[in-house]
């Protein structure tokens, strides 16, 4: 009786152990793809985009910056997410990613960037939590120029598969 309830408590403890262990590694990571342009509007990538992008701290908020890319169907609105099986077909664009996978969860302020000798002031002020359904989304910029912008999601119909256009920054009157 004691070896038999030994056994069962050995495989009780290891189902218990792997099912906490996938629980733990099961992460949706929030986060965000902002789109770079330039002064003309073009897009900004290559090494131009891994500079700015450098100039960042290595976290903000409590994301973690890099460079990547979104995946633009042929609207140029609509994205595919990495996990699409329609993501080798969009259009690559280049962008700059802010994202946490640790906590599943994304907080990110505001960031700095400097370009050809201007300061741009980007105010997101985005949160997503983790049960939230549109946790990636991609933002799209104004033309690059001097000043503070503000994002303004309160009109956003919060479309989880299309990007937020550059209509959405307004500059902030107060600097």
């Amino acid at each position: 009786m004691s070896v038999k309830f030994a056994v069962v408590s050995v495989f009780a403890g290891l189902f218990l152990l792997t099912s906490t262990s996938a629980r733990a590694q099961s992460c949706n990571p929030a986060a965000v793809s902002y789109i770079v342009r330039d002064e003309q509007g073009t897009v900004v990538g290559g090494e131009e985009l891994k500079t700015l992008q450098q100039q960042l701290p290595k976290v903000v908020g409590n994301a973690d910056t890099f460079v990547g890319e979104v995946s633009l169907a042929s609207d140029g609105v609509t994205f595919y997410r990495h996990e699409s099986v329609d993501w080798a077909k969009g259009n690559k664009v280049p962008a700059l990613d802010f994202a946490n996978a640790k906590t599943c969860t994304l907080d990110l302020p505001s960031v700095d960037l400097t370009y050809h000798g201007k300061k741009m002031h980007l105010v997101f002020n985005i949160t997503i939590d983790r049960s939230q359904r549109d946790r990636r989304p991609v933002i799209d910029s104004l033309p690059f120029e001097e000043g503070t912008f503000v994002l303004e999601l309160t009109s956003w119909p919060r479309n989880e598969d299309k990007m937020i256009p550059a209509t959405f920054w307004k500059k902030s009157k107060t600097q």
